[in-house]
């Protein structure tokens, strides 16, 4: 941009050179031998008539423009977005450089508006801060630092901590709509290192003004708990107390792609035909978006209902919620019920649906398409007992297909539920 604004030396030197082109050509105009003298005559005539003017408080148009535009650079040292540009603009406007403001709204006009996150993109980050932050060891902790003692600690008390931490994080979300940033930016935010550190900033500077009158703001605050990213440091790389990995390389990971495959498939895009960065961070979004899916599936579980819309306003059964104990006071059928939803979750990693990233379910939906997904979401118990629990007690016969009457039993001393009806 400085390149746009005449420096006032070279304004100078400009004025110079052309007084010197003009004294000479007034020479060579002089036929009668006294070109050099006219030269010179003209010459001095000049200097004598500027050194004059300034003399009298006047100053060449073209100087004083000069060091306007200085001024400017001085106010715009190096102005990149359209906001920054239609500044310059305007002062150029108010200092009466009127060819400057018109290059500068051009150029403005010229530039495309900056892409801003939607509601999706802010959520897909705050889901995946979430899914890779409020484990049972954070949540303990926390939950330690304001008076439980381990004895004290269940599945409810981490419930409500869990919400705790979903209620700041929505809040996190909607102070980031504010800031006007890029989806490349929020993906950033969750997937590079450089864009971690910048979102541990960030997260920092919205916890400042609640934490003292939030207790779990103040404990992440005060403990410096930011958001890691979906990958594991593994000793590796160099992580410091942050939690941030600071690791620059990008680990292109090689698994079942089937998922992530068909998904993109179905938006009309072909993954094997992306660089090595983008399919590595396309999985990563597949396998967060999975995450959250498997874990909406799983709370209606835990809650006492087969189907998520089994549980659309109710309120969780409070004999499912009590863990054994309750089922002490569940008649058969009830407990018979309850234990395939116990099988159900065991499958999903169990406990309240903390460890579905490393779970059997995980792996056997990335290695299926999006429309197995679905069924289970319909009904879970169903398309466990039809898709999973046979594999668990069978092999494929020499039909070589499961579920006929030529499936072979893996381990003929292992008891088969007799609730799932299965032989």
């Amino acid at each position: 941009m400085a390149s746009m604004f005449n420096n006032i030396y070279d304004v100078e030197q400009d004025i110079n050179k052309m007084m010197s082109d003009t004294a000479l050509s007034f020479g060579r105009l002089d036929t009668n031998g006294y070109g050099p003298m006219t030269a010179s005559t003209f010459g001095q005539a000049e200097m004598f008539g500027r050194s004059l003017g300034t003399m009298l408080g006047g100053k060449d148009p073209r100087i004083e423009e000069a060091e306007l535009m200085e001024e400017l650079m001085r106010r715009h040292p190096d102005p990149k977005t359209k906001a920054e540009i239609l500044a310059v603009a305007k002062d150029a406007a108010e200092m009466g450089l009127s060819n400057l403001q018109t290059q500068m709204i051009e150029i403005a006009s010229a530039m495309e508006e900056k892409k801003k996150a939607n509601d999706t993109d802010i959520k897909f980050l705050t889901n995946h801060m979430s899914l890779t932050n409020s484990n049972p060891e954070m949540l303990t902790a926390y939950l330690k630092s304001i008076g439980n003692t381990p004895e004290m600690i269940d599945d409810s008390l981490l419930s409500d901590a869990k919400q705790e931490f979903k209620t700041i994080l929505d809040g996190y979300g909607t102070w980031l709509r504010t800031r006007g940033k890029s989806p490349s930016e929020i993906h950033d935010y969750a997937f590079t290192n450089k864009g971690q550190i910048e979102n541990q900033e960030l997260f920092r500077a919205y916890l400042e003004p609640i934490k003292e009158a939030n207790k779990i703001a103040k404990w992440l605050y005060d403990k410096n708990v930011v958001i890691k990213n979906s990958g594991n440091d593994n000793g590796g790389g160099n992580s410091d107390k942050s939690g941030i990995n600071k690791k620059s390389d990008i680990d292109i990971e090689s698994g079942n792609q089937t998922g992530v495959v068909e998904s993109l498939k179905n938006q009309g895009e072909d993954f094997h035909s992306m660089s090595k960065a983008d399919q590595y961070f396309e999985s990563k979004r597949h396998d967060l978006r999975l995450v959250d899916a498997l874990t909406q599936i799983y709370e209606p579980l835990r809650k006492g209902f087969d189907k998520p819309e089994d549980a659309k306003g109710k309120k969780a059964s409070k004999l499912s919620m009590s863990g054994s104990l309750g089922e002490l006071f569940m008649d058969k059928p009830t407990r018979d019920a309850e234990n395939k939803r116990d099988a159900v979750k065991k499958w999903m990693g169990g406990g309240m649906g903390y460890n579905i990233r490393h779970s059997s379910a995980m792996e056997h939906f990335q290695s299926n398409g999006p429309e197995a997904l679905a069924k289970f979401a319909a009904d879970p118990v169903k398309y466990f007992e039809e898709n999973i629990l046979r594999t668990q007690y069978y092999n494929e016969g020499p039909d070589g297909i499961m579920g006929t009457s030529d499936d072979v039993l893996k381990d003929p001393e292992r008891e088969i539920p007799t609730l799932w009806g299965i032989n």
